[in-house]
């Protein structure tokens, strides 16, 4: 009777524990696989900076490109004349300027000494007129006047030489061709060097360069654009530093005294073929030109502009570039900002100047 009541109540009861936990085994996978990610279907983050065989690769999306404005153009070919280079310095004109300041004042000063030595030489002549006639005046008048004139013509001729010799130390300076112009009482070429509308360059050829002073040149001071100078004289005096042949030219930009520039002098007549770099493609880093070489559609590779000889307008270049290749030539300012902005989570500066 026991075992028949014990049976009834624990089969309900052993029916509920199997259900149970054939539930359990059932939802507790399920639920494990639906809170575990899926890891592998997420992308992978795409690098915008990377570096492939040392060049420096900017990857931006079209969308990105229309809107900063990046724009690339194809690259021409170009002729630059044979060149040979050669170094200057902007001449210190105060010197020039205190030498006129004295020749002046000594050019004053023999024109009062000859205007002194006329009045004395006249009344010289009314003197001895006078002592000879008769002995209208005394022989000691006669005497002083006669002392006078002399003196008088012993200082208009110490004046007239101090003038002389200042003109010739202003030669020996600067040569025959500046002196007439700082020492003429009036000269357009010595206004517009005052003025520094004109600036004196000193252009010292090496000794092993056997190329005459041409007439025209071509200069570079400071900035990527060449200037023009033109031949003044021969300079009497050099460089002590560079030794050869000193020329000097001038130029028409006030660069500051004092300035290093470069010359770039004729060396024949013949061409070399050449590749332009345009100077909106040009963007400085490092202390020296790059520009963006657009590799495809949405990267860019920014490589060296070396070898280059500046021009109006740009470089030309002999190699690294090639013709049809296409450079940024809008925009290529701000892919090197994108270039140098820090990764997320990084606060570090990527230019060589930072170090």
């Amino acid at each position: 009777m026991n075992t028949r009541l014990i049976a009834k109540y624990l089969t309900p009861l052993i029916l509920l524990m199997v259900i149970v936990a054939i539930l359990v085994w059932w939802f507790v996978p399920a639920l494990s696989n639906t809170a575990a990610p899926p890891t592998a279907s997420t992308p992978a983050p795409t690098q915008r900076v990377t570096t492939v065989n040392g060049v420096t690769v900017v990857t931006l999306d079209m969308a990105t490109q229309a809107q900063s404005g990046i724009r690339a153009e194809p690259l021409s070919g170009a002729e630059v004349q044979a060149e040979t280079s050669a170094y200057g310095t902007v001449l210190d004109l105060q010197p020039l300027m205190d030498q006129r300041v004295r020749y002046d004042t000594a050019r004053a000063d023999a024109d009062a000494a000859r205007a002194m030595l006329a009045a004395s030489r006249q009344e010289y002549e009314r003197s001895r007129v006078l002592y000879q006639d008769n002995q209208n005046i005394s022989l000691k008048t006669y005497q002083a006047a006669q002392a006078s004139y002399r003196a008088d013509q012993a200082r208009a001729d110490a004046a007239g030489l101090k003038a002389q010799n200042l003109r010739a130390e202003v030669q020996q300076q600067f040569g025959v061709t500046l002196a007439r112009w700082a020492l003429a009482a009036r000269s357009a070429e010595f206004a517009r060097l005052l003025s520094r509308q004109d600036v004196l360059l000193r252009v010292t050829l090496p000794i092993d360069v056997g190329v005459a002073a041409p007439a025209r040149i071509q200069i570079e001071a400071n900035t990527t654009q060449r200037l023009p100078a033109f031949l003044v004289s021969p300079s009497p005096q050099i460089d002590p530093v560079i030794q050869g042949s000193a020329f000097i030219y001038r130029t028409a930009s006030p660069i500051a005294t004092g300035t290093n520039v470069v010359a770039y002098l004729p060396a024949s007549k013949q061409t070399i073929p050449g590749i332009l770099i345009p100077a909106s493609a040009i963007v400085w880093y490092g202390g020296q030109p790059w520009a963006y070489v657009q590799i495809s559609n949405d990267r860019f590779g920014r490589y060296p502009v070396a070898q280059q000889s500046p021009m109006q307008g740009g470089f030309v270049v002999s190699q690294g570039f090639k013709q049809g290749q296409r450079v940024v030539v809008s925009g290529a300012q701000l892919l090197l900002s994108e270039e140098l902005r820090p990764p997320p989570g990084s606060t570090g500066c990527k230019d060589p100047e930072c170090d």
